[in-house]
């Protein structure tokens, strides 16, 4: 494990500090942030007073668009998803779990505010207003093969109170499977933001949740990277070899009757042009 990954992550996991000027702090930025954890390590470390300042305003404007939509949203049942962390970050967008036959109704509340449509696929409607971007989740996909029932996970709805917005979202234990899934199945990439979800939030729940799911072999693969992280014997972002990725999803798809019945998703997307490339790229990038 290079010195500088192991400073970002014992200052996030311990609030550790002292070896932190010692180190290349361009280097310790750049870990954080490929991490998904820069807010978090800023904070902790208050290493680069205008980065932080910077990242707080970003989070900031991400919290008024989180506030916007849920007021959009507010009588309509829906769950905001991979938002609730142990660890201060700043998403890239909004993602929302909501029941196919309300879908029409967000999208036509959130035009109202001056949103658009984006991209719309079968399970997933993108809508974007300025810098701020709107995933409408239906079931959660990979090239339009769902990977998770999210009909299960309305069981698991709580109302919480997220930097002052009353908002609906998943219970931790339900959360670090979304966790587990969204990166093992569909990201194919596991970063230090993941390893604190699943190690603070992993529970017995989440594992019978993951097994009435058929999402035992993301547990599996998450437990064990977890364990050779914390015995400093794995860097991250890690990105998933490609055998044992393709090996996952054949086993999904063999376990898992959605995930099967909805396959053919993934061939129509290669043949898209657009959708295809993003499919593509995860065989390619580093992190996201």
């Amino acid at each position: 494990m290079k010195k500088e990954f192991e400073i970002v992550l014992n200052a996030v996991l311990n609030g550790g500090t002292s070896s932190v000027k010692k180190a290349n702090i361009d280097e310790l930025i750049k870990i954080a942030a490929r991490n998904k954890i820069l807010l978090q390590f800023l904070r902790v470390t208050q290493l680069d007073e205008k980065l932080l300042l910077l990242e707080e305003a970003k989070y900031r404007k991400f919290l008024e668009n989180l506030a916007l939509t849920q007021e959009t949203l507010s009588n309509l049942d829906h769950i905001f998803i991979k938002l609730r962390k142990p660890v201060a970050y700043v998403p890239s967008d909004i993602d929302i779990l909501i029941p196919r036959k309300l879908i029409s109704k967000a999208v036509h509340r959130l035009m109202e505010k001056g949103f658009r449509i984006e991209v719309a696929e079968p399970y997933c409607i993108t809508m974007t207003r300025r810098e701020a971007i709107i995933d409408l989740y239906i079931y959660p996909t990979l090239g339009g093969m769902i990977y998770v029932n999210t009909d299960k996970l309305f069981e698991y709805k709580e109302a919480i109170e997220f930097n002052g917005i009353e908002i609906y979202t998943l219970s931790p234990s339900a959360e670090a499977l979304v966790t587990m899934a969204h990166s093992i199945y569909k990201e194919r990439i596991y970063t230090l933001n993941d390893f604190f979800t699943v190690k603070k939030w992993m529970s017995k729940k989440t594992v019978r949740l993951a097994q009435e799911l058929s999402c035992e072999d993301a547990i599996k693969v998450a437990t064990n990277l977890n364990r050779r992280i914390r015995l400093g014997l794995l860097e991250t972002p890690y990105k998933i070899p490609l055998p044992l990725w393709l090996a996952l999803l054949m086993r999904k798809f063999r376990r898992d009757s959605l995930t099967r019945a909805t396959s053919v998703g993934m061939l129509k997307t290669l043949t898209n042009k657009r959708a295809g490339k993003l499919l593509k790229s995860k065989l390619t990038r580093e992190t996201y």
